[in-house]
């Protein structure tokens, strides 16, 4: 259960930034409503939980078959998210979608590397 809060918490902070950010670009709409923030925590907690497919426990799924379905599932949850907002989904979309969805991959990809040579410091130094 802590394992699915945690991915949920990441997931809510991943994408009130990438929002943020796309606030900041003049992408999204400046007005913000409660329907927006709600529904944009609940899309953001649903990708998080969506990305433990790559947690260690599937271990059976090749790399590229899980980036593949988290890809697919994260587009449709998104174009939802916007179906719901009564935003429209044209090609633009895919110029906004595919960059965002490369640059928060290798922004977690950075934060896991930063993360594990950390502990393997930590470890260094405690069998020194």
């Amino acid at each position: 259960m802590m394992k699915i809060f945690h991915y949920t918490m990441n997931g809510m902070g991943y994408g009130a930034v990438a929002y943020l950010f796309l606030l900041a670009m003049q992408v999204a709409p400046t007005h913000v409503s409660p329907k927006n923030a709600i529904s944009l925590l609940l899309l953001s907690a649903a990708i998080g939980v969506l990305s433990m497919i790559f947690d260690e426990d599937y271990q059976g799924v090749p790399w590229p078959l899980e980036l593949g379905i988290h890809l697919v599932g994260t587009a449709f949850l998104v174009m939802g998210y916007m179906l719901f907002n009564d935003w429209s989904i044209d090609w633009s979309f895919w110029g906004i979608f595919v960059p965002i969805y490369i640059v928060v991959w290798l922004v977690v990809s950075l934060d896991q590397h930063f993360r594990v040579v950390k502990i393997n410091r930590a470890l260094q130094k405690r069998n020194k």
